[in-house]
């Protein structure tokens, strides 16, 4: 049987080009949209091997948005791992362009991660390594 290549989150959205135009200026993802031109249904965003996919709901999102954004205890919805050690250069573009919800910081196990939240609401935690001798602010519980 062949092996499976990876998984990749597939997120419900209000409006696919809302959310893809995010992905690209938040996080430097590269999008491929069905249909080719807007209104857009379903994309693919792609940024060094990392994919996530956007479906666009026929549900409202909005309540739905609003309590994952202001609820701390709800969990992430992507998980994005940082190849090298580039992770508080890429806090920092992202923080120029969304507020972090939290982080960066230095976790128990060893890895730096931050939080940001896309306009659906969803909770995107990047993660990865901290060059070398980075002083980075220890995650609280």
């Amino acid at each position: 049987m062949p092996a499976y290549q990876h998984a990749v989150p597939v997120v419900q959205v209000a409006n696919v080009e809302t959310s893809l135009r995010w992905y690209v200026e938040v996080l430097g993802f590269t999008p491929d949209t069905f249909p080719k031109s807007p209104p857009y249904s379903f994309a693919i965003l792609r940024r060094d091997g990392a994919e996530i996919m956007l479906q666009a709901s026929d549900e409202a999102r909005t309540d739905t948005a609003l309590i994952r954004t202001s609820d701390p205890e709800f969990r992430w919805s992507v998980y994005l791992r940082i190849a090298g050690t580039g992770v508080l250069e890429v806090a920092a573009a992202v923080e120029k362009k969304a507020p972090l919800l939290r982080g960066p910081e230095q976790m128990f196990y060893g890895l730096v991660e931050f939080e940001v939240c896309d306009p659906d609401g969803y909770r995107i935690c990047v993660g990865g390594e901290a060059p070398a001798g980075a002083h980075v602010k220890p995650h609280e519980e």
